[in-house]
């Protein structure tokens, strides 16, 4: 039973991080989230939301759900 208990923690935790990490699959070193955010002057959720959705790689974006996104804007200290 023990043993049981600590697979479910152990894959309750990986999903987590693996949920987190979405958008840093792909945005890594100069196409990281912090360098685009900059680049691009996101400052809020809504804007982060009309590039995704409407931006010039929307295409790319389109499988992302609204929690994926809320959870980028968490992570980015978005309002």
């Amino acid at each position: 039973m023990p043993i049981i208990v600590a697979l479910f923690l152990i894959l309750s935790f990986l999903s987590t991080d693996a949920f987190a990490l979405k958008c840093d699959k792909c945005h890594k070193d100069e196409k990281s989230l912090d360098k685009l955010f900059d680049e691009k002057a996101i400052k809020t959720k809504q804007e982060l939301i009309e590039i995704l959705r409407n931006g010039n790689k929307a295409k790319l974006h389109k499988n992302l759900t609204d929690d994926d996104i809320n959870e980028s804007a968490k992570k980015m200290n978005l309002k």
